[in-house]
């Protein structure tokens, strides 16, 4: 008799195939669900019915949700970040409105707010900038921002100024326009095109430095 050895070989693997792609974790899906009284899961989705889902969440608990309780369910990389997020900001910078600044705002989800600015003596000022997001994720801000600010110069109290040819001494001036800046990691780069009643008609202030997004 001439029995064909790769026959009952061929029987399991087709089994171990169909098997792994019915029972096996491959519908297991990463996903955020939001329930309608507000409670938040993150984990990974381990079964889906049509009236319930079964989550694995944080230390390998399992939790099952029925489906008339959730509010939406986010999947894998269509998870919401970036413009979705709330966090404040807080950091220093170098460059205007007072060579070193200290940075204090808070981002909604499509736009934001931030305040620049210090008093160091010779030189004191502060700048709000109104923010709207063109870019943001986890590791990447970027911002088109309307901006103003207030600077001064000088003492009162003595003729020294930080600028070496004393022309801004007990000098101070308004400007206003428009910017753009970017964080990448912290690390933030910003430019802005202002005008104001200072000697020249339009200046390009700059700030680099690093500023903690809290998110």
């Amino acid at each position: 008799m001439n029995r064909n050895p790769a026959g009952p070989l061929a029987r399991f693997l087709g089994r171990v195939f169909f098997s792994a792609l019915f029972l096996s974790p491959l519908a297991v899906s990463a996903a955020e669900i939001m329930t309608n009284d507000g409670q938040k899961f993150d984990g990974k989705i381990l079964e889906e019915q049509p009236d319930y889902v079964v989550m694995e969440i944080e230390n390998g608990v399992q939790v099952r949700i029925d489906k008339s309780e959730i509010a939406y369910i986010q999947r894998g990389d269509n998870k919401a970040k970036g413009s979705s997020q709330e966090y404040p900001v807080l950091g220093l910078t170098y460059g205007s409105p007072t060579v070193l600044n200290l940075v204090a705002g808070y981002y909604f989800p499509y736009f934001g707010a931030r305040l620049s600015g210090a008093y160091w003596g010779g030189v004191r000022g502060i700048q709000a900038d109104l923010s709207v997001k063109l870019v943001d994720d986890e590791a990447f801000l970027a911002d088109f921002s309307f901006v103003g600010g207030l600077v001064g110069t000088g003492s009162a109290n003595n003729g020294y100024s930080l600028w070496s040819s004393g022309v801004w001494y007990g000098t101070s001036w308004a400007y206003k326009g428009i910017g753009f800046d970017v964080d990448y990691m912290g690390f933030t780069f910003e430019v802005d095109g202002v005008t104001g009643n200072f000697p020249n008609p339009i200046a390009l202030p700059v700030q680099i430095g690093y500023v903690k997004r809290f998110n």
